[in-house]
């Protein structure tokens, strides 16, 4: 499973034309995005408590059905809706591809996604500390975690230019193209959902 996960991440041309000659199987992909959201829970939590601290406020933290359902099942509806539009662009380019095959290999791109769920705790580290270190340096810090965010939206894109290429044997400037676009679109629901992430528990 490591080699495996290692081949995705850092050579996903090998790993995506090993995977067109299997069998489409949306188990792992699936639990990629479900530590995600897993992630993403606990994440709601450490966020509003540091902000307790970091604010001296008392903040009640109210789990209700609803917010769970939100916060756990967003991952998924962000996973089925970025593989509607790489699979939209990829047939409008005459790939050949079919949708659960798109589903299975934007899940496997959604690994440094995955992994970019704890940058919200690093950050909430840092509200912190901020009162205790020159402000320029705490700018410092927050800029370099905007830019590790990037980054990892950056990795996943590489990824899914290959997983688009591969499924749908189309031409690399085209896979180049749609993974382009579907990385933009993440990286803004990013934006906004991680805005309003303490917004959507805090009443």
């Amino acid at each position: 499973m490591y080699c495996e996960l290692k081949e995705l991440l850092f050579h996903p041309d090998l790993f995506f034309t090993r995977k067109t000659g299997e069998k489409t199987d949306l188990l792992l992909p699936a639990i990629i995005v479900l530590i995600g959201s897993m992630l993403g829970l606990i994440t709601s939590f450490a966020v509003s408590g540091f902000l307790n601290i970091t604010e001296s406020r008392n903040i009640l933290v109210v789990l209700t059905p609803t917010n769970f359902l939100l916060i756990v099942l967003r991952p998924f509806l962000a996973w089925v809706l970025l593989s509607g539009i790489l699979y939209a662009f990829c047939r409008l380019w005459s790939g050949k591809g079919t949708f659960v095959a798109t589903l299975q290999n934007t899940g496997y791109g959604a690994l440094p996604l995955t992994i970019l769920t704890i940058v919200p705790i690093i950050n909430g580290i840092f509200l912190n500390v901020t009162l205790l270190i020159p402000q320029m340096i705490s700018f410092g810090i927050v800029l370099v975690l905007d830019l590790i965010t990037l980054l990892f939206v950056l990795w996943s894109g590489y990824i899914w230019i290959y997983a688009m290429e591969k499924t749908h044997a189309i031409a690399h400037g085209k896979a180049v193209a749609a993974a382009s676009i579907a990385a933009v679109l993440y990286l803004c629901y990013h934006v906004i959902t991680n805005l309003g992430i303490v917004n959507t528990l805090l009443h």
